[in-house]
């Protein structure tokens, strides 16, 4: 008997606490007609929505790679750095396979005329991180490799096409002098 009772009772609180949570889950209530003044903040609840993701930023690096005397490097490598990568004597470190096959999967050469654009999207930063490599030896001098810090201001951030996760892009034009070896 005692074991009936503690059942039905256990029953009746489940079906009690299900009416209760399922009729809280859904509002049938309307808003009241806002008053001329709180009109924007009423029709900014309306219209918020809910998104799953990770905020990104594009980053468009266009730049120019020249030597000590000024004259323009031609097949230089440029790379963005992922966070967290670590570099030694200008050199990442790791397995080197792996960071052979992402250094030649995400670089970039420059022109004649020294010449670089570098895209990328990812997730928005402070600082960006550039890898510029010397990889072609002795072919047009031999320069050591340089890792540059690049600040994100604001002002450097293009918002016209941002929305949702996008935050914008960022933009930079950068002059860089590498050093011979």
């Amino acid at each position: 008997m005692k074991v009936r009772f503690l059942k039905l009772k256990n029953w009746l609180l489940v079906s009690l606490m299900s009416a209760l949570g399922l009729s809280s889950c859904h509002c049938h209530r309307q808003l009241a007609e806002p008053e001329e003044q709180d009109a924007p903040a009423v029709k900014e609840r309306e219209e918020m929505k809910l998104m799953y993701g990770v905020p990104t930023m594009n980053y468009m690096i266009r730049g120019q790679v020249k030597d000590a005397d000024g004259k323009p490097v031609k097949d230089v490598r440029v790379n963005m750095l992922e966070h967290g990568m670590e570099i030694s004597d200008g050199e990442l470190q790791g397995d080197p396979e792996r960071v052979k096959v992402w250094l030649d999967a995400t670089s970039v050469a420059t022109d004649k005329d020294g010449r670089f654009v570098l895209t990328n999207n990812g997730r928005p930063r402070e600082q960006v991180r550039l890898l510029v490599r010397d990889v072609d030896g002795n072919a047009n001098g031999s320069f050591r490799n340089r890792v540059l810090e690049v600040d994100v201001s604001p002002t450097d951030v293009d918002r016209t096409n941002a929305g949702g996760w996008n935050q914008g892009t960022f933009n930079k034009d950068l002059q860089i002098q590498l050093e011979s070896k």
